[in-house]
């Protein structure tokens, strides 16, 4: 900001050196000057004295009048009511002040007789006010709204540039053989913009500058003198401001050496060294190059791609170790199907510890009849791995025969495979877990990847569009510091603007999303992270590409108990999608409510977070398998619309069937999956379709084709949607609604849930 405010007093400082440029005596610029400046939000009062006061300083009292009258009738009609109402071109602006000097002037050419030159001179003054205005706009925006560090577009180059030279032009003479103030100042610029903006800008100036100086009387030679001077030390900038300096005044030395018609006076030689003085003893705020801007924009979005790289490495390298993990745990859950062998040779020692070990027959059976001991006892154990346990009548009859503790050999059998059982039980319910974590893993992996993807994939468009969005905003006393548009996943378009309003002015992101939606021909909204009121204060704000349709809404309901075990959401998603989703827990009352909230509660977080759907359903369907207490069964009934291209995707879990309701016909959406959270793995149907305008889905918990006495429910529900003529989506839900109660005795057999969801173009 204080940047800004420096620049400003730099403004009116210019108008008045520029105000005092009169030819053939006229003095159009200074109205141009006044006209790019007031535009740009400079203040108007003090603008106006300093305009006015270059004009008399170099104007007889005469003809300042004139001048005086064309500012004062363009400030009136600037600031009229009727043109603050209206949203008009730029350019047209512009015309105002130089239509109303062309007035005054053709009254002042009447006033002598409708003089034919004064005519001329007239028409020529307004064109040129016009002209210079449009051009003086350039270089007063770039003083005025660009931060520093900010490198100059080619038409900002070309206006300072003029700019210059009309101030060379317009500085008062200095008759002195010693002191030369223009000289100073021509040597100053030149050296200054070829040390901050490269050998483009120094060139130019170069150029520009000695043309100014032809127009006051010297040689013609100067101006090719000037270019050299401006191209040849911007070879050296990026050695420093001292080697800069010693090429300019060798490179001046050399020309004059070279070329004796282009010898430099003493009097020069005086103001190159003023200018060289002032060029090394200026601090470095003022005299430092524009590429090598350590804040600069372009080093901003060298620091900011290479950060992304980081981030995107780094995301990968998060995204690969979940996936590692997930395989660790996979390969658990498939080493647990190799350990009962272990179990079964596990209760064979623990038998033998507990009962042969200390039998007076131990070694009868276990040396003298090892293997027909080991046959029968592998007999025993393939009967009890079968059935579980065993009975007396399944012991080997070697054991029969042989063995005196045999009732105790049936005991310590069942005893063991019990505990085996117990074990294996849990050992099965870890393995179950670990394989849903890992999977839970997995999905967490791709979910990152996918994420990763939609961030840092986003690419830059519309490049030149940004200073159409930066002057329609500026135009509305919004002062844009930096701008980007980008392009992210699905070509949605998003703006984004660090942007702050002068004081006395209070604007919405509404009135900018409209503003920006007239200067790149699209319709532009706010996003929903912006703020909505612009602050004094630079901030950011963002706006995306307005959606092409828009959805409405209407649900009917009706409960078995007090509190209904179905439960629905509708989101809006940030990338342009609205999700309806329809979740019937199992059963009626407090418990299945509970179920089908967690749902819809889980399925929210997920999809706002940016998860796909897919990743969602397993995410969720793996919380639910997971629950320590007994498991809870939902269905879950999902449209996704994409509202750019009216594309819905339809997801179903164990839910009843959805309709789409077009003019003359209704399509059925079916699926035989069960409930979500059932299997570790879960099942589900997926279609995508096409809606066109005037559609309407009708999503319904099963509740309502329970209460239908037909054999086809579905086609019953075909026919009674398309008896239904009407296209508003709260009527077409409450009438599905009673018709189903109608069919029950006003009784309902299930919770009750009707959703519909109408599409239309915006």
């Amino acid at each position: 900001m204080k940047n800004i405010r420096k620049n400003a007093i730099l403004i009116y400082v210019i108008g008045f050196v520029i105000a005092r440029a009169t030819f053939l005596g006229i003095n159009p610029l200074a109205i141009g000057y006044f006209t790019a400046a007031y535009l740009d939000k400079a203040r108007p009062g003090l603008l106006f004295i300093t305009i006015l006061a270059g004009i008399g300083s170099a104007m007889a009292p005469t003809m300042v009048l004139k001048y005086l009258l064309s500012m004062i009738s363009s400030v009136v009609l600037l600031e009229s009511p009727y043109l603050k109402k209206r949203e008009l071109p730029l350019q047209l602006y512009f015309y105002i002040p130089a239509i109303t000097l062309g007035i005054f002037a053709m009254m002042e050419a009447g006033a002598y007789g409708w003089d034919p030159k004064m005519i001329f001179m007239a028409i020529l003054e307004a064109i040129i006010a016009y002209v210079s205005g449009m051009i003086f706009s350039l270089g007063t925006g770039f003083f005025l709204k660009q931060p520093k560090g900010m490198k100059m577009t080619n038409e900002e180059m070309i206006s300072l540039s003029l700019m210059v030279a009309v101030l060379i032009y317009a500085l008062p003479e200095v008759s002195s053989p010693y002191i030369a103030p223009i000289e100073t100042v021509v040597y100053f610029v030149i050296l200054l913009f070829t040390y901050k903006y490269g050998v483009g800008q120094g060139a130019v100036t170069g150029a520009v500058s000695g043309f100014a100086l032809s127009l006051r009387g010297a040689p013609i030679h100067i101006i090719s003198m000037l270019t050299m001077m401006g191209i040849v030390p911007a070879l050296f900038r990026s050695i420093g401001r001292i080697p800069t300096a010693a090429v300019f005044s060798l490179t001046s030395a050399i020309i004059s050496l070279l070329y004796g018609e282009i010898a430099v006076s003493s009097r020069e030689i005086a103001a190159l060294s003023s200018a060289l003085l002032l060029f090394l003893l200026l601090p470095k705020t003022i005299i430092y190059r524009v590429d090598n801007d350590k804040n600069g924009i372009g080093q901003s979005l060298m620091s900011l791609d290479n950060l992304k790289k980081l981030a995107n490495n780094r995301m990968k390298t998060f995204s690969e170790s979940f996936l590692k993990l997930s395989k660790t745990l996979e390969s658990i859950a498939e080493g647990q199907e190799k350990n009962i062998q272990k179990e079964i040779d596990a209760i064979f020692e623990d038998i033998s510890e507990r009962l042969c070990k200390n039998c007076k027959n131990c070694s009868f059976c276990w040396e003298n009849n090892f293997q027909e001991a080991y046959n029968a006892a592998c007999n025993m154990f393939d009967v009890a791995q079968k059935k579980g346990y065993i009975e007396e009548k399944d012991i080997p009859q070697y054991f029969l025969d042989y063995c005196i503790c045999a009732h105790e050999l049936v005991l310590e059998t069942n005893r063991g495979f019990e505990i085996a059982k117990i074990n294996n039980l849990w050992a099965n319910r870890l393995a179950e877990s670990r394989e849903v974590i890992a999977g839970q893993l997995k999905e967490v992996s791709n979910a990152i990847n996918t994420l990763t993807g939609d961030i840092y994939k986003a690419a830059r468009v519309m490049e030149n569009d940004e200073s159409k969005v930066i002057k329609k905003l500026g135009a509305h006393n919004i002062d844009v510091k930096n701008i980007i548009i980008l392009e992210r996943g699905g070509r949605r378009k998003e703006l984004i603007i660090n942007a702050a309003v002068g004081r006395n002015h209070f604007i919405t992101t509404k009135e900018a999303a409209a503003w920006i939606s007239e200067a790149l021909g699209m319709k532009f909204a706010v996003s929903e992270i912006s703020k909505s009121v612009f602050s004094k204060e630079y901030e950011e704000y963002c706006f995306v590409e307005d959606t092409k349709f828009k959805v409405l809404t209407g649900v009917a309901r009706a409960m078995k108990e007090n509190i209904s075990g179905d439960n629905f959401s509708i989101i809006n998603l940030d990338n342009g999608e609205m999700v309806i989703a329809l979740s019937d827990g199992m059963g009626t009352g407090k418990e299945a409510c509970e179920e089908s909230e967690t749902v819809l509660s889980l399925l929210e977080q997920f999809l706002e977070a940016g998860f796909k759907i897919e990743t969602a359903i397993r995410m969720i369907n793996s919380n639910l398998v997971l629950k320590p207490e007994k498991q809870a069964f939902s269905t879950i009934d999902m449209g996704t619309i994409n509202l750019y291209t009216a594309m819905c995707e339809f997801v179903k879990i164990g839910a009843a069937s959805t309709f789409i309701k077009r003019n003359n016909w209704v399509e059925t959406i079916s699926s035989t999956t069960l409930p979500i959270g059932m299997l570790k793995v879960v099942d589900y149907d997926s279609v995508t379709k096409k809606l066109y305008e005037g559609d309407i889905i009708i999503m319904v918990s099963d509740g309502v084709l329970d209460c239908l006495n037909e054999d086809n429910k579905e086609a019953y529900m075909e026919k009674l949607i398309m008896n239904i003529q009407s296209n508003n989506p709260q009527e077409i839900a409450n009438r599905i609604l009673d018709h189903a109660l109608s069919q029950s005795n006003y009784i309902p057999m299930d919770d009750i849930t009707v959703i519909t969801a109408g599409i239309w173009l915006k």
